[in-house]
């Protein structure tokens, strides 16, 4: 198994990615709040890369809810945004919803024609380590930046990924890099997290209580998979 890490998803050439599996990570807010739809019951998730998209989405999916943001912000006509505590067995259990955010929808159309895709973040780390430790394929983890730009948290995410699976794989130089920065990262994990600039910004629109959730390992059990269009378990 080779892991190779994406620090934004302009550096994934899927030419060079034939037969891999992929991994996307947005853990300020859409892989999180993916996996905790998922552990509340939702049915299933379509991502979809602009607005008007989710709105055509929805005549096909009359009973789907709409969720998603533009710069952290519930877009206007949509049922949520893209906090995990919207994301309840209340909210979405049992339901379809439609996905559109700034960064984490555009890096999951980006993989779509790997082999297979997963989500992952922080809060369902261990679960996604143990189902790539089963499939033995080799996997590029693209991390969805902010905007197109790198950001500290999706590479830390990396760099837990790469540094749980050291054992039995071969990391390229940028998983290697990012399981350093993980490990440089983790006596003060919290802290230095908090400080980054997607943190910061989610902090000045109200959002604190979403960056401790997204920072939490391994409270859920579950692997989401995207495979033609839609997201399920």
């Amino acid at each position: 198994m080779n892991i190779h890490v994406c620090f934004k998803p302009a550096d994934f050439i899927p030419e060079l990615y034939k037969g891999y599996n992929a991994v996307v990570i947005d853990v300020f807010r859409a892989t999180t709040s993916i996996a905790t739809a998922f552990a509340n019951g939702c049915k299933e998730l379509i991502p979809v890369e602009k607005i008007d998209e989710a709105f055509k989405m929805l005549e096909l999916y009359p009973d789907a809810l709409l969720a998603g943001e533009r710069e952290g912000i519930l877009i206007n006509g949509f049922n949520l945004g893209n906090s995990p505590f919207e994301y309840s067995n209340s909210n979405i259990g049992g339901k379809t919803v439609i996905m559109t955010t700034t960064n984490g929808t555009f890096a999951l159309k980006c993989a779509a024609n790997t082999e297979k895709v997963y989500t992952a973040s922080f809060v369902n780390c261990a679960a996604v380590c143990q189902k790539l430790e089963q499939e033995d394929r080799d996997i590029v983890i693209i991390c969805s930046g902010t905007e197109g730009r790198f950001s500290v948290e999706d590479t830390l995410c990396a760099g837990l990924i790469s540094d749980r699976l050291n054992k039995v794989a071969v990391l390229s130089d940028t998983a290697q890099a990012a399981q350093a920065m993980y490990q440089g990262y983790k006596d003060d994990f919290e802290n230095r997290v908090s400080e980054s600039s997607h943190a910061k910004y989610l902090k000045r629109i109200g959002f604190d209580k979403d960056i401790d959730y997204c920072l939490k390992h391994d409270i859920l059990d579950v692997v989401p998979v995207f495979q033609n269009g839609t997201i399920k378990i």
